[in-house]
């Protein structure tokens, strides 16, 4: 028989009145056993098969690796395990370290563990109701196809929706008739923008301007512009699917236009780096190198970090424990946001400031304390900065040595050339600099690549500081001979360091102007620069 918990308590509550009990209940009572009494583990133990209850709920059929992208870069390497043909979980994969490029480069071991919960949690966006799993199309994109895609006056925008799209109807499509849509939208947009028509439609109709045709070259395929989100590209081949499918649109070029192999032309493609916002384009400007990185593994050796509008902890999750790293062993950590982010609770100290320009003049004020109070590393700055490179006062660019030395000849540069791609062109434009060497008392020539040791060798100790004058040669009609000149025309010009001339612009950085504009505390600002100058190794991050 059943035994309920009312049985149980008139039966329990029945003690003093036994003989009272019925008979059915009494043998209610006698079914509840004692526990299990064990005088000694090691020669006994009771049933434990109840704990395969809790083994089976991780048991799996399968496991296999695979990359997350969702919709970061991050790319983590994780593991899905299998039940039933069903992802049952996902977990962190600790094999980092043991796969590698085709050069055979491999990561540290430290990059584990990798995943956050967005990707712990993948697998139910699979299985999840709101899947989409079918094709839908809108009602009004639909139509105007149907209807042999007409020209899109404002009428016809009105009319197929084209002015208010998140108010029309979407439309469930089998995949061959999505396959059939799509196909025929490209092939009416290759025709609409091929030949002098669609130059002079995408020019007069469209308001494009002159230069942006400037790689068009007759063909429509080159008005596709194709650049896919992080999540396609997960699905189509990481970076690389959409522009494969961007060079397949030859095949569409030619015969749209009737042209060979020769002359057919592939589509557009949108870097998936550099279209993202000013900071691909903005590197190369300020550093010389497009966004060169250091090792992620090299963040958790820094002694200071400094997070400048960065959320790692809340955002770039994968990447979080680097900075636990540091914490861990006794590293300090500066957080620079607008808002109290989880990032900044974990900060030593957070430095609140207005959204807009203020990380770049904190930066510019904590450089001028530095430099005022002669904190930084003279040695270092010599040898690795442009700092000592003299700049000219009449026109504010770099003093070049084929202005200094009449027969001066560039040297052949090596890492620049082998390692860094630099071309023969971009070699003549560069040129080489000029510093006043404290030794010789004179003006001596330097290539990109004398730095450190180079600039020893060279036995060269470059003015950190100075004001100048130097004769140049003058480039103008009168000198017609130019740099082949037996007698160019001299002219005195003056010229100083760059250190000097940073000090110049540094003047209007003062602690309170900066505190003005930013909104940043004064002495948070002043103890960051102290920190920058007395803490090595350090690591600034910026940017999400």
């Amino acid at each position: 028989m059943k035994l309920t918990r009312r049985t149980f308590m008139k039966v329990a509550g029945g003690v003093t009145a036994a003989v009272s009990i019925p008979m059915r209940n009494a043998l209610a009572f006698k079914s509840l056993k004692p526990a299990v009494e064990v005088d000694n583990p090691l020669d006994s133990y009771p049933d434990r098969n109840w704990e395969d209850v809790y083994r089976n709920q991780y048991k799996y059929d399968r496991s296999f690796p695979f990359v997350c992208s969702p919709n970061d870069t991050h790319q983590c390497r994780v593991r899905a395990f299998v039940r039933n043909g069903v992802v049952i979980r996902v977990e962190q994969d600790y094999e980092h370290q043991d796969y590698g490029d085709i050069e055979g480069r491999k990561p540290q071991r430290s990059w584990n563990p990798r995943m956050c919960l967005k990707g712990f949690t993948f697998f139910r966006r699979v299985y999840g109701p709101h899947r989409l799993r079918f094709p839908l199309l809108r009602k009004g994109w639909k139509q105007w196809a149907d209807d042999g895609f007409p020209e899109l006056d404002w009428d016809a925008r009105e009319k197929y929706k084209f002015t208010s799209r998140g108010t029309d109807e979407l439309l469930k499509m089998s995949w061959d008739d999505i396959i059939d849509y799509v196909a025929r939208g490209m092939i009416h947009i290759a025709k609409e923008y091929s030949g002098e028509e669609g130059k002079k439609k995408l020019l007069e109709r469209d308001k494009y301007a002159p230069e942006t045709l400037t790689h068009w070259n007759g063909a429509g395929t080159r008005c596709f512009k194709n650049r896919g989100g992080m999540g396609l590209l997960g699905v189509i081949g990481k970076y690389m699917g959409m522009y494969r499918f961007s060079n397949t649109l030859a095949l569409l070029d030619a015969n749209v236009r009737g042209v060979g192999p020769d002359k057919a032309m592939g589509g557009r493609r949108f870097s998936n780096y550099t279209w993202h916002g000013d900071q691909a384009p903005g590197h190369p400007y300020v550093h010389g190198l497009q966004a060169s990185d250091v090792d992620f593994a090299d963040l958790r050796y820094s002694k200071l970090v400094i997070q400048v509008g960065k959320n790692l902890i809340e955002n770039k999750m994968p990447e979080a424990h680097w900075l636990t790293e540091v914490i861990e062993r006794g590293g300090k950590l500066v957080v620079i946001t607008p808002e109290y982010s989880p990032s900044a609770t974990k900060a030593d100290y957070w430095i609140p400031c207005r959204t807009g320009i203020s990380d770049t003049t904190i930066f510019l004020t904590m450089t001028k304390i530095i430099m005022d109070n002669k904190w930084y590393d003279t040695d270092f700055v010599k040898k690795f900065t442009d700092f000592p490179l003299l700049v000219r006062t009449d026109t504010l660019k770099r003093l070049k040595a084929d202005e200094v030395f009449a027969d001066y000849h560039a040297p052949e540069l090596d890492y620049s050339i082998h390692v860094q791609g630099l071309k023969k062109k971009q070699r003549e434009q560069l040129g080489d600099f000029v510093v006043y060497d404290l030794k010789t008392k004179d003006f001596k020539a330097i290539t990109r690549e004398d730095v450190g040791k180079k600039m020893i060798a060279k036995g060269i100790d470059p003015a950190l500081e100075g004001t100048f004058k130097v004769k140049v040669i003058v480039h103008d009609e009168e000198n017609k001979g130019g740099y082949d000149s037996h007698e160019p025309r001299w002219e005195e010009v003056e010229v100083m360091t760059l250190f000097d001339l940073y000090k110049i612009h540094l003047r209007d950085f003062d602690l309170k102007t900066t505190a003005d504009i930013t909104g940043a505390p004064a002495h948070l600002i002043e103890r960051l620069a102290k920190d920058c100058a007395t803490i090595k190794p350090a690591a600034i991050h910026y940017g999400e």
